[in-house]
């Protein structure tokens, strides 16, 4: 008679980088986009607004290891002045790192304000009243192009939002390795890397044991 299958037990360990994911999710967007040009609104839409998140999810993964004190109550301390929301979450890591934020009116750091701007558009979505004529070729399709959503996406932006994105990003990544440089964390992280976004997307580590020794003959 065949054995009966036996319990087992894995045990597994490790991390999953979410800013690396959500980036990949950036570039296959845009690939799509570039594809597909009719509809592609649809598609830079949720690149331009995954540029940020990947950037969020980044200033968390920096600031679990430069700070990783405040990253344990970080709902409680980012609640206060000055470094309340999204605004105080930038600065502060900014600071963890040691380097003097950019200048908010200057790409590449501009553009992070200007998806925080969309994004925050698309979360508190409101329909918008529309009132415009339009002179037109009878064979010519109408432009909507002054619908503020429309005027913020296009493929040129959704270029510019990964560019800038990126190049703030590996700013702070430089300057958060020289920060940990020699500290514990630095010494045990090889998965910190030399680019914010490259790399692994995670890793895991386990080992498997038989969770009973007891099966069916």
């Amino acid at each position: 008679m065949a054995e009966s299958p036996r319990l087992l037990l894995t045990k597994i360990e490790g991390e999953n980088f979410t800013h690396k994911s959500l980036w990949s999710v950036v570039d296959r967007l845009i690939e799509n986009a570039e594809a597909r040009q009719a509809g592609s609104l649809f598609d830079l839409l949720p690149a331009m607004v995954f540029a940020l998140l990947s950037f969020e999810a980044y200033l968390n993964f920096l600031g679990e290891r430069l700070a990783p004190e405040i990253w344990r109550d970080e709902r409680n301390f980012f609640k206060k002045v000055p470094y309340r929301g999204f605004e105080g979450r930038v600065r502060k890591v900014f600071e963890l790192c040691k380097t003097p934020e950019m200048d908010r009116a200057e790409r590449p750091y501009s553009t992070i304000w200007k998806l925080k701007e969309l994004r925050d558009l698309i979360a508190h979505g409101k329909s918008e009243k529309i009132s415009m004529t339009l002179e037109h070729q009878d064979d010519a399709s109408r432009s909507f192009h002054n619908i503020e959503l429309y005027k913020l996406v296009s493929l040129e932006n959704a270029y510019q939002a990964r560019e800038d994105i990126y190049v703030v990003s590996l700013k702070l990544h430089s300057a958060a390795r020289e920060a940990l440089d020699g500290s514990t964390p630095r010494r045990t992280d090889p998965w910190f890397g030399t680019d914010p976004f490259a790399g692994s997307r995670g890793f895991s580590v386990g080992n498997t044991t038989i969770a009973s020794p007891d099966f069916a003959s």
